[in-house]
């Protein structure tokens, strides 16, 4: 079956761009931080994966951009906001590939007079052009008409999804659990749950699929950082299918989301963010982000705080980096 599934994914155009396997390490410190109930916990650092200093979109990122490479494409279009990770990692394959980007960027909720986000420096030094909107809602409406005008011109446009959460994306987390698996496997670890922050729905949608292509019986958990669970869910099931359709088989598309731990909005810390950021640096010398792994850690803790988790569990946390959110440099 494993051989099937790695022919299937052999056949789509991918960058060899990021650094595999991503190290998985134990976490015993914050294990005993968090009282004898708790369950065994492990994190997947894909915050170690390279290119553009790394996160989760550059296994995304590898195939979108692969297949605008094949297609030709002599301009890349994407969107976030100016704490974006995704479009820092775009703008770092771009210049890695010579395609030239643009970025319509949206300010973030948190902001600093006289400072701008170091994710942002990185865009600029990327030699990405920005576009600024107003709000988040302005960037999709501005990228088209972008893209449009571009097309009308003669060019050959890639738009990349917010996040690269589209369906060809998201094999870049099939493959991810393949990598996964055998590492668990060699280590001869059992794992019961995997957790992680889900917002634009394309990594866990590709979690959810390779753990049933590879056998990897783990109840998977994303964190809503921002949206409700039921609109993120949704996306995630419809990007599961039509991972599906790309493989040529078919998925239970059900999944597991929960938004209890957003707080007051996107990229605004909570009191359990911070305090769970401070706990894994102090106790395992590993810095989360405060827009995305803040939020699933503290959802993770809660968890565990519940006994919804317990000693007789053990967990995978996946690492989507981004750490540069917690950074500034003046303007």
């Amino acid at each position: 079956m494993h051989s099937f599934i790695n022919s299937r994914l052999e056949f789509f155009p991918r960058l060899n761009a990021g650094h595999y396997p991503t190290p998985i390490e134990e976490l015993p410190r914050l294990r005993a931080a968090l009282g004898k109930r708790a369950p065994r916990l492990f994190i997947k650092r894909d915050d170690y994966t390279g290119a553009g200093l790394g996160g989760n979109k550059v296994r995304k990122l590898e195939y979108v951009l692969a297949q605008a490479q094949a297609d030709g494409a002599d301009v890349v279009i994407s969107m976030g906001g100016e704490k974006s990770n995704h479009a820092r990692v775009t703008a770092a394959l771009c210049a890695r590939l010579g395609l030239p980007c643009e970025l319509v960027m949206n300010p973030p909720n948190v902001r600093y007079d006289g400072l701008k986000p170091a994710n942002l420096v990185a865009d600029e030094l990327f030699g990405a052009k920005i576009h600024r909107v107003a709000n988040r809602d302005e960037r999709n409406t501005f990228s088209a008409e972008l893209a449009a005008r571009y097309m009308r011109e003669g060019r050959r446009v890639a738009l990349v999804p917010l996040g690269a959460s589209i369906p060809l994306g998201a094999l870049g987390f099939v493959r991810a659990i393949g990598e996964t698996k055998a590492q668990l496997d060699a280590a001869n670890i059992q794992i019961t749950h995997i957790v992680h922050a889900s917002s634009s729905g394309g990594t866990q949608a590709g979690i959810v699929a390779g753990c049933q292509l590879y056998g990897l019986s783990a109840q998977v958990v994303g964190m809503s950082p921002d949206d409700p669970s039921a609109s993120i869910a949704a996306h995630v099931a419809d990007i599961i299918t039509d991972i599906g359709a790309l493989l040529e088989t078919t998925f239970d598309n059900r999944v597991i989301v929960r938004d209890e731990f957003v707080g007051a909005g996107y990229g605004i810390p909570t009191d359990e963010s911070t305090n769970a950021l401070a706990l894994v640096a102090r106790t395992e010398g590993i810095l989360l982000d405060p827009v995305y792994t803040a939020k699933a850690m503290a959802g993770l803790i809660a968890m565990i705080g519940d006994g919804e988790l317990t000693a007789d569990d053990t967990v995978l946390f996946w690492h989507t980096g981004g750490q540069l959110a917690l950074f500034y440099a003046p303007q």
